[in-house]
């Protein structure tokens, strides 16, 4: 009982770090900063929506308590974050039976053209919402907030070397494309096509995967 009273007095709130990144924090089942000094910085640096800016601020924030992250190997640096190396298309499944949202049909109809593009994309759930990688790199995520049009997130290092009309913004590593209704859909299917294989082209994956 004493104990459990120490850690709750212990419990210090996480720095302003933003909304992606305290998500991140709480979906990985973190919910105080003390507890972040049972993890390496690589480790977290793999959650997504944990960037630089938020990993310095909770570095300082630890400091200033005298409290660091968990000591990692020499050398270490956050790890590139990597999709699942197998589809979970059972918890997608399971995630759009239960998806209310008033584009529910275009969802699926825009996850079956990305999974037909190449039979080694595989499929998870990721930001809540459905995630595509290609052996491991990440290629596209949906964006659910929006509720008026389909929204993907191109989320790659080659994405910016990737020319479609389909494709918008000007993100060092993102791109944006919408589609508003299943007519749109189907009118850039083959171009949203074209660009998922373009940018599987551009991926450097070691002969061994």
């Amino acid at each position: 009982m004493k104990a459990k009273k120490q850690e709750q007095q212990e419990a210090s709130p996480f720095p302003k770090i933003g909304s992606p990144a305290t998500r991140a924090l709480e979906e990985a089942g973190y919910s105080h900063l003390e507890q972040l000094t049972k993890v390496a910085e690589a480790d977290l640096g793999q959650l997504h929506g944990m960037g630089p800016k938020a990993l310095g601020l909770l570095r300082d924030a630890l400091k200033e308590k005298g409290l660091s992250f968990k000591a990692g190997a020499a050398g270490d640096t956050p790890k590139k974050k990597k999709g699942s190396p197998v589809s979970r298309t059972d918890k997608v499944d399971e995630f759009l039976e239960n998806l209310s949202h008033p584009l529910k049909a275009e969802v699926e109809a825009v996850r079956s053209i990305i999974k037909g593009v190449n039979k080694d994309i595989n499929e998870e759930i990721k930001w809540k919402a459905p995630s595509f990688n290609y052996k491991g790199e990440y290629l596209v995520t949906f964006n659910l907030w929006e509720e008026e049009s389909i929204h993907l997130v191109f989320h790659n290092p080659q994405i910016s070397k990737v020319k479609s009309k389909l494709l918008e913004g000007d993100y060092k590593d993102r791109r944006m494309a919408y589609f508003s209704d299943m007519k749109d859909i189907k009118t850039k299917k083959t171009v949203l096509e074209k660009a998922l294989k373009d940018l599987i082209k551009l991926q450097k994956i070691p002969e061994n995967k």
